[in-house]
């Protein structure tokens, strides 16, 4: 690759991300050109060309498949589970049986932090990395120091065939995933946060259903409506994991960094941007909330599916969490998947089939489904076999093909990245004929709003950074900790966790 000018990819190049660091990014769990505060809506990488200081035509061979005499065996890791893991397998097998000259072999590596870890251990032997690899959103910029991953933006340059389907991909899911003008990932699972809600426990609060609540004060008002009803069996209105990428998305929401650099996207990230009023107040809405007996607070260290079990158990009447969960939910209210046929519901659990439950924007601090994506990067990784990775490249493509977009969705619950698969006839027959689909129209309504100048922030140190949100949250909502105490422990904390990255990492 030629030498970049870029100080992000230098870093990659200079001197190798040192284990300690590496291994703390392992652990994770599930474009602003407004100068070292970040907070203005101009596009750095937003949209547009994918292209930038680390694109280079010659690291992506794509050329390369056509002189292979034999069929290509390439490797493919993620850590889906259930209806995505079975997906992902079945578009494998369609993609083996479309031609012969590349077979993909698709492998699951348990959990996301399982898979980062072997991949971080293989690392030290290049020739036992697999071809493809599939990560969390949040781990960005460790897969761009490992410099062990061929950029999108690279093989586009050295497929002009290939622009068209890139530039049909929604802005904002090329702008999450662009650092520095160059688009990293060649293909997407992308999800994005809802609200779930129980239709006939808001009805009988006096809570209008055709109209979901839109900010976060309308979602205290829907509440105490609700708690003022004395609903039977009625624990609080809300319920919600307490999670740090909830703080992250109402942020992104309203264009507030969290960290310098344009939100780490046009340099390194180095300087926390936490501990500013936006996060205070979101705090405190969340402990208003809990407080008040309006919210109920699953721990972010709890284990399963409380959260949807309240909804289920009605003791609950909504829920904000992601858009990955509408196939499964749908499947277990029709009954189509038993309870036991899925790791995380118990055989004896008892689903409430037929709830009417409806999906809505997830409110924000200004409006509704304002915020950042979610979801997996697929990373083609370097190999020394120049066909390899041209067999690769080849897999995502035919991923990006629209039916096959159509398929992910219709069957995974990851919303559809391309503009012409959620035009697509099957999937808009889907999307206002089925219940399922009309849930998936929604969440995709939401990626199609986010703002591609402001997609959200690229952090070294991202385990730590969510690891010290949620010991705030924990402390303000659980353990009754002032909300500006809290939030200075977790910014300096944070801010140690991006001077070592910097530090490790040569920065």
């Amino acid at each position: 690759m030629a030498p970049s000018t870029s100080p992000r990819t230098r870093i990659g190049r200079r001197r190798p991300i040192l284990g300690a660091v590496v291994l703390a990014l392992a652990l994770v769990v599930a474009a602003c050109g407004g100068g070292d505060n970040g907070s203005s809506d101009s596009a750095s990488g937003g949209s547009g060309d994918s292209g930038g200081s680390a694109t280079n035509a010659a690291d992506c061979p794509v050329k390369a498949l056509g002189s292979a005499t034999a069929p290509v065996d390439i490797t493919l890791w993620h850590a889906y589970v259930g209806l995505t893991k079975t997906t992902l397998e079945g578009l494998a097998a369609k993609f083996n049986a479309s031609q012969n000259k590349v077979k993909v072999t698709v492998e699951a590596q348990g959990t996301y932090e399982e898979l980062l870890k072997k991949f971080e251990d293989a690392l030290g032997d290049p020739a036992t990395l697999p071809d493809i690899v599939l990560t969390e959103d949040t781990t960005t910029q460790f897969m761009i120091n490992t410099d062990q991953v061929v950029p999108a933006a690279s093989c586009i340059a050295a497929d002009p065939s290939a622009k068209a389907t890139y530039d049909d991909i929604l802005p904002a899911v090329t702008a999450a995933y662009t650092v520095d003008g160059t688009l990293w990932p060649a293909a997407y699972s992308v999800s994005t946060p809802i609200l779930y809600a129980n239709n006939n426990l808001l009805k009988a609060g006096g809570v209008d259903t055709t109209t979901y609540p839109a900010t976060l004060a309308e979602l205290r008002t829907a509440a105490e409506k609700m708690k003022a009803a004395n609903i039977p069996g009625l624990e609080a209105p809300l319920v919600m994991k307490i999670d740090s990428w909830y703080i992250e998305h109402w942020l992104t929401g309203v264009k507030k960094p969290v960290v310098n650099n344009d939100n780490g996207r046009s340099e390194l990230a180095t300087t926390s941007r936490l501990d500013q009023p936006t996060t205070k107040e979101l705090f405190d809405w969340l402990k208003g909330m809990v407080d008040d007996g309006l919210l109920k607070a699953i721990p972010s260290t709890a284990s399963g599916i409380d959260e949807y079990l309240a909804i289920n158990n009605k003791t609950a009447a909504m829920l904000i969490q992601t858009s990955t969960a509408i196939t499964t939910v749908n499947a277990l209210l029709e009954g189509s998947v038993k309870p036991g046929q899925l790791s995380d519901v118990g055989a004896n659990t008892d689903i409430s089939q037929g709830l009417d439950i409806g999906v809505g924007l997830v409110p924000g601090i200004k409006a509704a489904g304002q915020g950042q994506i979610g979801g997996s990067g697929w990373y083609l990784v370097k190999q020394k076999d120049q066909a390899a990775v041209a067999a690769g490249w080849s897999f995502m493509k035919f991923f990006l093909q629209t039916p096959n977009q159509v398929e992910w969705t219709l069957k995974a619950s990851y919303l559809p990245v391309l503009k012409s698969a959620a035009d697509d006839p099957t999937l808009q027959a889907d999307f206002t004929g089925t219940t399922k689909g009309k849930w998936l129209s929604t969440a995709y309504q939401g990626l199609s709003n986010l703002n591609p100048r402001f997609p959200g922030p690229v952090i070294g140190p991202y385990k730590e950074f969510r690891t010290d949100v949620r010991a705030a949250l924990d402390d303000v909502m659980l353990a009754g900790k002032p909300t500006a105490e809290a939030i200075s422990t977790a910014n300096t904390k944070f801010q140690q966790a991006l001077d070592t990255y910097k530090k490790d990492v040569g920065g």
